[in-house]
């Protein structure tokens, strides 16, 4: 996660905020780190993964791991549960105008966006 390289940085998980060797418990789900960004607890392609919702001039961007690209994949072959990452699909879909999926390129979601 190269955290190291910047010391002053907050992490964030599903549980808790680490800040140098500070541990602040809480739970991620909407958790606002600034007026306009939030977390949500987005299980599915572990059932630690949280989505993170930024809202722009043109709309929400969600920052996301229940895709690894555009294309999907539209079955995940790590995920521990295909019907809690597809509730988890369908619920981002219905917040965010624009996808960072964790290993690709920015989109915009349409019809043959993996579900």
């Amino acid at each position: 996660m190269n955290a190291a390289l910047f010391p002053e940085a907050r992490i964030h998980d599903v549980m808790a905020i680490y800040q140098g060797d500070l541990w602040i418990d809480r739970p991620a789900e909407g958790f606002e780190i600034s007026p306009h960004v939030r977390l949500i607890e987005t299980p599915g392609h572990t059932r630690e993964d949280i989505t993170t919702l930024v809202e722009t001039e043109t709309g929400i961007t969600a920052f996301t791991h229940l895709w690894w690209t555009e294309d999907g994949p539209a079955d995940d072959p790590y995920t521990f549960d295909r019907d809690v990452l597809r509730a988890q699909r369908e619920r981002v879909l219905e917040l965010a105008e624009r996808i960072i999926p964790g290993h690709g390129a920015p989109f915009v979601p349409g019809p043959s966006t993996p579900r």
